[in-house]
């Protein structure tokens, strides 16, 4: 009997360090084009020398537990660097997490790890006017 319950203590005790995060919730994924350009002046030192930008899908990083909830997304650019060269295109990883943190760069040079489909992304290169449109003929 005595063992029985000093199983049921030990049981009791282990289950308080169970986290209350064993999986993140099913959400939307973000609006990755917006949130790097709200931070783009957080993510690359001239955001205004941007160049030949795309972007991937969002993806659902599950990996590790000990990693908040979060979606990465992948950026490809030309920009210059802190010296003020260009850098070449490079991938860079950019987490965003789902507790509202502003995005971060995950990886700098992401090669080989963002060889996903990406699509043209002409708002976050430095000098983007969005296209005039003429008011309807009435």
């Amino acid at each position: 009997m005595r063992k029985l319950g000093f199983a049921a203590i030990a049981a009791l005790g282990l289950s308080a360090c169970q986290t209350d995060q064993v999986a993140a919730p099913d959400r939307p994924p973000p609006d990755a084009k917006a949130a790097v350009l709200a931070n783009k002046g957080l993510l690359w030192k001239d955001p205004d020398s941007i160049k030949a930008a795309s972007i991937a899908a969002p993806r659902r990083h599950t990996a590790a537990r000990l990693i908040p909830p979060m979606w990465h997304v992948c950026v490809r650019a030309n920009a210059k660097n802190g010296f003020g060269g260009y850098t070449d295109e490079k991938d860079m990883l950019v987490g965003m997490y789902d507790d509202g943190q502003p995005p971060k760069v995950l990886m700098s040079d992401a090669t080989g790890y963002c060889d996903y489909p990406h699509e043209p992304f002409p708002e976050l290169e430095g000098g983007y006017k969005a296209a005039a449109t003429k008011p309807p003929r009435a």
